[in-house]
């Protein structure tokens, strides 16, 4: 091949050419910069076999069109000379392979050279106006990798080597601040989590709050700024993104914003109270000490109920009407009234259901956000007077308090139930064909006759699931923090769509394994919290755990302050006898907090005991935590510790455990506070 200047108009393109697709918006950067430095890299041409003079294009075909389209704009001249290189007949014969190999064989400059090169531009007085416009990019892309060259020297070197991917760069770049960097770098660089932007990015802005978010939408940038509030533009996001870098002064005006809407719907007396909470679900630390209530459903009066009546009829004839009509007009008037008699007859339907005056006071619920920052109400209502039922517990004297020694309290079983459901959640959301098969039968079973009955505890619509509220989750499980490890693995750029139907195209060009792991968290998330027995008994589930294989104890261990600190000393004695005969007399003369400290070492692996004593106790679990297929014959319990005493145990409060309680107020927490919450009342 030899080099030779050919005019443009004699330079055509060949259909041999192997690139057949291109951006233009790639066509017009190769134009800024082929006006702005020349053509660095000659066109592959032969002569055209079909027009003398003529030459056919190979390899350079945007190149070809940018030069084309500066022609056109008028910055060079028709017949520029184009620098090409021009193909003898033997390696013409080889045209198509000749443009593969060009558009191939190349390299693209790493990530960390760029950088480079954008900062030695600027140190020698380049704007990044000038810069961008000359390398046919955005200012934005310039700024983004000058921020990128000024990262902590740790991690721009990373970069280099390629031990870390340009997203992760990116996440530790979103600030600007080198410390902050730096104390990221020393959290993740070790870590598995290392490679996972979303999570770096979530760690940086701890104490920030993004642009997108409910509370900024609420409150509003203005607003935000006016009251002295500062934001950093992420250079790595779109426009209008960044962090708020003053929560508090962002959570202040929005929390007054929300006790604005909060009194306004005090005034209309229907509730006792209303909490504001900035968040768009109310979280299980905020029910503490309260009930969920039903509101029940009270007469009509008579008016009312006439007016009820005349609507059903009336829609039934509408029904009758429509079946038979042909004509539009007449069908539009038609079901412009049924959709209007429909919603008198549901606003009649709710005056039904009231709070009786004398449990209004204990009634409320939260006023939230919504996701575009509107305030929206709770549609779950709660009382701080615990009901009759739970009350009458209390009572339970006699044969009834054997019964209750052997139960756990319900914020503990409440807890457990919620701790069983995440280790479940985290196998489903490993399998995706799993949650494929659970996803289809729970939307066509719908079809099969059993729409109103769903025993499986899987919510796959996905709804509320209404978690007990027993007590706060204060602490972190295995399944947990597996859960949150998937989920900050999944890709999640798609959802930042303008709308719901760009969002869905976004995510119709996931790979098959990006939206197959997205099907098994998602369907992870729609479990209710069970137990294998009990009130919160879920056979279904049981049986879905075993049919996974599911080992708890290697997700969840009994610990003094999850569990052992909250069931009662007898209770504590006769686990220690399943695990080992001798070890409840070496124990039996312990205070409570002791007691619970040496079972949780115990059951944690800790203590000092005989290998077949500790390979029992590290396996041991609750039997309500389990998972076994139905007909799995359950384990012999043993029974509660026998101190060869003829005097009943008291079920509550032996002497024992009184001062236990006091070291320990998690245990009978709710009882306590249902107490205090019905004196006041």
């Amino acid at each position: 091949m030899q080099n030779q200047p050919i005019p443009f108009n004699k330079l055509r393109l060949s259909p041999a050419n192997a690139r057949k697709t291109f951006t233009q918006a790639g066509i017009d950067a190769l134009a800024v910069s082929i006006d702005a430095y020349g053509l660095l890299q000659p066109v592959i041409v032969s002569p055209a076999t079909d027009k003398k003079s003529f030459f056919d294009v190979h390899a350079g075909g945007r190149r070809w069109r940018a030069i084309a389209q500066l022609i056109k704009s008028g910055e060079l001249p028709k017949n520029a000379m184009v620098d090409a290189r021009v193909c003898n007949d033997e390696k013409a014969a080889l045209a198509e392979e000749i443009s593969l190999a060009e558009n191939i064989i190349r390299e693209a400059m790493s990530p960390a050279d760029e950088c480079r090169g954008y900062r030695a531009a600027m140190d020698k007085g380049e704007s990044e106006e000038e810069l961008a416009r000359r390398m046919g990019v955005t200012v934005r892309h310039v700024q983004g990798r000058l921020r990128l060259a000024d990262l902590a020297e740790p991690i721009f070197d990373a970069l280099a080597e390629g031990k870390i991917t340009l997203d992760v760069a990116k996440a530790y770049g979103s600030t600007a601040d080198r410390d902050t960097q730096l104390a990221a770098w020393n959290v993740f660089k070790d870590s598995w989590q290392g490679d996972q932007p979303h999570t770096i990015r979530r760690y940086l802005n701890e104490s920030a709050i993004e642009a997108s978010s409910a509370v900024a939408k609420l409150v509003g940038e203005e607003e935000y700024l006016a009251a002295g509030g500062r934001i950093e533009r992420d250079l790595f996001a779109g426009e209008g993104e960044g962090q708020w870098l003053d929560r508090p002064i962002a959570e202040d005006i929005a929390r007054g914003k929300l006790e604005q809407a909060a009194e306004a719907i005090m005034a209309v007396g229907t509730l006792g109270w209303i909490r504001v909470l900035l968040a768009q679900h109310v979280p299980h630390s905020a029910t503490a000490g309260l009930h969920d209530y039903y509101i029940r459903r009270g007469e009509l009066s008579e008016d009312d109920q006439a007016r009820m009546t005349a609507i059903e009829e009336r829609l039934q004839s509408i029904e009758e009407e429509l079946e038979d009509a042909t004509d539009p007009d007449v069908i539009s008037r038609l079901e412009a009234e049924n959709e209007a008699l429909d919603a008198e007859h549901t606003e009649i339907d709710k005056r039904s259901y009231v709070i009786p005056e004398d449990e209004r006071p204990h009634v409320g619920t939260f006023l939230l956000l919504a996701a575009d920052g509107t305030p929206k109400a709770s549609h779950r209502y709660f009382s701080t007077k615990a009901p009759k039922r739970e009350k009458q517990s209390q009572k339970a004297t006699g044969a009834d308090r054997a019964a209750l020694e052997d139960a756990l309290p319900r914020s503990l079983e409440e807890q457990l139930a919620k701790e069983r459901r995440d280790v479940l959640a985290l196998h489903i959301a490993h399998d995706p064909a799993l949650a494929l098969d659970l996803t289809i039968f729970r939307l066509a079973r719908k079809f099969t006759g059993h729409a109103a009955y769903n025993d499986t505890g899987v919510m796959v619509t996905i709804g509320e699931l209404f978690d007990p509220a027993g007590v706060p989750a204060a602490h972190s499980t295995a399944a947990q923090d597996g859960l949150d490890a998937v989920r900050s693995g999944l890709p999640c750029d798609w959802a930042g769509a303008d709308d719901s139907f760009s969002a869905f195209m976004a995510f119709r060009e996931l790979d098959e394994t990006d939206k197959a792991a997205w099907l098994a968290f998602a369907v992870s998330q729609s479990l209710q919290a069970s137990l294998a027995s009990g009130d919160r008994a879920n056979r279904f589930q049981s049986e879905l755990g075993a049919l996974l294989e599911i080992d708890t104890a290697e997700h969840w261990r009994p610990s003094a302050d999850v569990f052992f600190d909250k069931i009662r000393k007898p209770q504590i004695l006769s686990i220690l006898g399943k695990l080992d005969p001798e070890l409840p007399g070496r124990y039996a003369s312990e205070k409570k907090a002791a007691l619970s400290s040496a079972a949780a070492k115990l059951c944690a692996g800790e203590a000092i005991v005989t290998p077949e004593v500790k390979a029992r106790a590290q396996s041991w679990i609750p039997d309500v935590m389990m998972f076994r297929a139905a007909g799995t014959p359950d384990e012999p319990e043993a029974p509660l510790v026998d101190d060869d005493s003829s005097e009943e145990q008291p079920a509550i409060d032996d002497a024992d455990d009184e001062q236990a309680d006091e070291a320990n107020p998690a245990v009978n927490e709710v009882d306590q506070t249902e107490a205090i919450l019905a004196d006041a009342a």
